[in-house]
């Protein structure tokens, strides 16, 4: 009651923007790893199982970033 009434908003809504903004982190993240490991794939920079193994990495840490924030 203390937090809402200072603040003017409950703090279920503070626990859904933190958590909103970790996922989106998250997401831009993932997206410039999966983009620059493809990018080295692509000029022949990285091998391919280097490339599968990031992609699965990425995977993995987006679901636990996610298992984290929700």
């Amino acid at each position: 009651m203390g937090f809402q009434a200072g603040a003017g908003f409950d703090d279920n809504t503070i626990y859904l923007m933190l958590a909103g903004t970790g996922c989106v982190v998250a997401i831009l993240w993932a997206m410039w790893a999966a983009i620059s490991a493809y990018k080295g794939w692509v000029k022949g920079r990285v091998e391919d199982s280097a490339f599968g193994l990031a992609c699965l990495k990425v995977v993995f840490l987006v679901i636990i970033f996610y298992w984290v924030f929700i």
